[in-house]
């Protein structure tokens, strides 16, 4: 079963692809998920082996369970950028898996993500209390660094390198600038050519 998968850092603009994709492909047919069961836990022990132990096994175990109950008999498409750290080689290597890296110019990524750390509890409870909750910024950054903003630089370039490193030896891997999917037919074309599912994305979508 054909899977589309989009990863990215998070701020790149993957819950309106969600609900763009909802809207416009039959729900009868289509999975389509942007944040997953238990994908803040995948978030977190995708950073941790980042720094420590890149287990393919454990990845392979986590990312089967998060998405076993969205894909089953569907065509499956997720937006979830806090399970882009741990997908297993299984899916890389897969034909039936297609991987679009979504970019995000860093210092517009930095100051998104700060501001959206401030916009409710959870989420200031997500990048201040908890550890690796993003590489390389450490709990209590976010309220007490002034230099956050070139910390959440640093995390973009990081993610976004650890993507392409490991995730363009895939047959099916596209690496996609945010502002084109949001201002081209880009989205719709990916679609079209993995699915073969013809959907219209207007300027008001």
């Amino acid at each position: 079963m054909k899977k589309l998968i989009f990863i990215s850092t998070g701020r790149c603009g993957t819950t309106r692809i969600s609900e763009i994709l909802k809207d416009k492909l039959p729900n009868h047919k289509y999975a389509v998920v942007h944040q997953m069961k238990f994908s803040r836990l995948a978030n977190v022990l995708g950073n941790i082996m980042y720094y420590w132990n890149d287990s393919n096994r454990m990845k392979k175990y986590l990312y089967t369970c998060i998405i076993s109950k969205y894909q089953e008999g569907n065509l499956f498409i997720s937006t979830d950028p806090l399970t882009s750290m741990i997908i297993p080689k299984e899916f890389i290597e897969s034909s039936e898996v297609c991987l679009v890296h979504i970019v995000r110019d860093p210092d517009s990524f930095a100051q998104s993500m700060y501001s959206f750390s401030r916009c409710r509890l959870k989420s200031l409870i997500a990048h201040n209390i908890i550890p690796l909750w993003q590489p390389g910024i450490w709990p209590f950054e976010n309220i007490v660094n002034n230099n956050i903003l070139n910390k959440y630089r640093e995390v973009a370039n990081i993610k976004n390198e650890y993507f392409f490193e490991h995730y363009s030896r895939s047959m099916n891997y596209h690496q996609v600038n945010m502002s084109d999917l949001f201002s081209t037919n880009l989205l719709q074309e990916i679609v079209n050519k993995w699915f073969g599912e013809s959907i219209s994305v207007t300027a008001s979508d």
